[in-house]
């Protein structure tokens, strides 16, 4: 067992038996909106909305925000203003970062449920909770982070504070679309950065690079570990001194090697389903996964990103959940008759139990969205217009929902299709050989189901190779073979447990681009099988890098398939994919962890 996976189990375990203790501290912790009897109410914010049309103001990327200078001024200085506020005030940085994992305390006076999950944070995950929970999460943080700024933007001189006013107003949570460009904004990653304050022009230390834990912390909530041994949030460290910094040139290769692109293009286009698209837990490319390979990439072996109890104090968590809001809200426009189905909670959380049935009416604790205490649920979370935002990609004020879908739809074509349909030139495209307007052909794929906890409730991840894999296994995350990588990242638990959980985690992988860029038309069913067959692999590795044999992941079944593809003939409209999904045993029933026969894989 890895020392970090070691040290995690032990501190969870610390934790388990704290639980009373923790509970206690909270109620006295929770700050003035949370006495007893009272809630805080989350209703986003109002400023900047139009209240003739309805127009709401937009999130913007980041690399948008830097250039509008009132509006990035007023937002660097509510995030050191929320960074150094007292961690005791329920509506600190310390506090509102710890609801997603550590501390294990009750948030807004809702406690833990009386048959607690393995998965002591509030946030679910492999659930169908996973993007509407997020939603008013998102909210909260930005509710209290538009308050600094209006109390900021009336400090600047009578000249200035109209400017300052009007910035406030429109000012909203800025996201990180990765799949456009997946390098870290430069902005994220500087030592200082330059704003302009009430008193003049000024040079920083950035509070987007880290957050600065509290010292000292309770040893009783964060255990001895490298983690909260740190002074404050690192991303891919290179060492585990508790100064190490962040590590941005070790991570950009890995993003650019992660295909974001077309994992991004595959959650929004073949999902057609919100609990295939949503959640892990089913079959299918979810946006979940997606948003596990940005965590584990970022995060690294030592870095808080990778590790569910402590990515949430990272300031580049909320850029990364802000986009995954983001694409959520592009996939309801693109599907906007599509209702949530129920599913399973397969490991609970600190408020909901093991094996809970989650449904549109299931509440998302510890949410409220009023100081009686009405909590959200999934019903209540799905429009943006509840909570004040939108994203430059939606204008849903001014059309139809037919209207807005086709608009949307250009608008993903635009932005993410890998292949270029309806681009001159691509972007990301790195052969000429793609998939034209109106073709009818084959979409190749590989399937992956795997257990979450299977190697020793550790993190691990599976890399998917078609060519060479390198012989240095610290070249497989940047290989220019490499396909994908199924990032598995189970939640701490306690070590004592006689049987660890099952959970099972699904994932999807298109090899169509592969299989063009080849020379193959995806069309010759025999002539592709042999390809794939001959050069197709996979590899696992531990946090650290090191291989662990696929055979003793005694859950995993991975698959090969293709189905029919007709792409579209106009930019308003996606491709098409067939209903019934053609199995290749052959090139995976002699390959350690791959499917045998369809029995297994319930396809037959």
């Amino acid at each position: 067992m890895s020392l970090t996976c070691r040290l995690s189990l032990w501190a969870f375990a610390i934790a388990h038996h704290l639980n009373v203790a923790f509970a206690a501290i909270g109620s006295t912790a929770a700050g003035d909106a949370a006495t007893v009897g009272q809630y805080y109410g989350i209703v986003g914010l109002t400023s900047g909305i139009n209240s003739q049309t309805g127009a709401r103001p937009y999130r913007q990327d980041i690399r948008n925000l830097v250039n509008d200078i009132p509006a990035f001024s007023l937002y660097i200085q509510s995030l050191i203003a929320m960074q150094n506020s007292n961690p005791n005030d329920q509506l600190s940085w310390f506090q509102i970062a710890g609801i997603h994992g550590r501390p294990y305390i009750p948030w807004n006076n809702v406690g833990p449920t009386s048959s607690q999950g393995i998965w002591n944070g509030y946030c679910p995950h492999n659930s169908i909770l996973f993007p509407t929970w997020h939603r008013p999460y998102l909210a909260l943080m930005e509710q209290i982070l538009g308050t600094y700024a209006q109390n900021t933007a009336k400090k600047y001189s009578p000249s200035d504070r109209p400017t300052y006013q009007a910035a406030a107003n429109r000012l909203r949570m800025p996201y990180w679309d990765w799949a456009s460009d997946s390098d870290i904004p430069a902005v994220v990653s500087q030592d200082k950065v330059q704003i302009v304050t009430p008193t003049g022009s000024q040079t920083i230390s950035n509070p987007l690079l880290q957050y600065q834990f509290p010292r000292p912390l309770d040893q009783n909530q964060f255990p001895p570990s490298i983690l909260s041994g740190y002074t404050h949030t690192v991303r891919a460290p290179t060492s585990t001194d508790k100064n190490a910094v962040s590590n941005p040139e070790g991570i950009n290769p890995q993003l650019a090697s992660a295909n974001l692109m077309q994992r991004t293009w595959s959650s929004l286009v073949k999902s057609k389903l919100y609990n295939s698209f949503s959640t892990s837990n089913s079959p299918g490319p979810s946006i979940e996964n997606v948003h596990n390979d940005v965590h584990g990439i970022v995060g690294g072996q030592y870095g808080h990103m990778t590790y569910l109890e402590y990515s949430g104090f990272d300031p580049i968590f909320w850029l990364h959940h802000a986009n995954i809001d983001r694409l959520f809200a592009l996939w309801q426009a693109m599907n906007p008759n599509q209702p949530l189905l129920s599913g399973r909670e397969p490991a609970g959380t600190f408020a909901l139990p093991v094996n809970n049935l989650d449904t549109t009416i299931t509440p998302l604790y510890p949410f409220t969205s009023n100081s009686d205490g009405q909590l959200y649920t999934s019903a209540s979370s799905m429009s943006m217009k509840n909570f004040g935002y939108t994203y430059p990609e939606i204008e849903d004020w001014h059309q139809s929902k037919f209207n807005l879908q086709r608009n949307v739809t250009s608008q993903v074509n635009n932005m993410y299709d890998p292949n270029g349909t309806f681009r001159k030139r691509s972007r990301r495209l790195q052969t000429r050989h793609t998939l034209q307007a109106g073709t009818v052909s084959r979409e190749w794929s590989i399937g992956v189901k795997v257990g979450k906890f299977d190697f020793e409730g550790c993190y691990f991840a599976i890399r998917f190779f078609v060519g060479e894999v390198p012989k240095d296994r610290r070249e497989w995350p940047t290989a220019y073979t490499l396909i994908g990588t199924m990032a598995l990242m189970p939640p701490p638990h306690d070590k004592a447990m006689d049987t660890l959980p099952e959970v099972i985690v699904n994932d999807e992988f298109s090899l169509t681009r592969v299989v063009l860029a080849a020379g193959h038309d995806p069309a010759d069913v025999e002539g592709v099988a042999r390809f794939l067959k001959q050069n197709l692999s996979w590899r696992v590795q531990k946090a650290d890098g090191h291989i662990i044999e696929a055979k003793k992941l005694l859950r995993l079944e991975v698959s090969v398939y293709d189905e029919s593809l007709s792409m579209p003939t106009d930019i308003t409209e996606l491709p098409k994919f067939g209903h019934g999904k053609n199995y290749h045993l052959d090139i995976t029933k002699h390959k350690a962890g791959g499917l045998k026969n369809l029995t297994v894989a319930g396809c037959a």
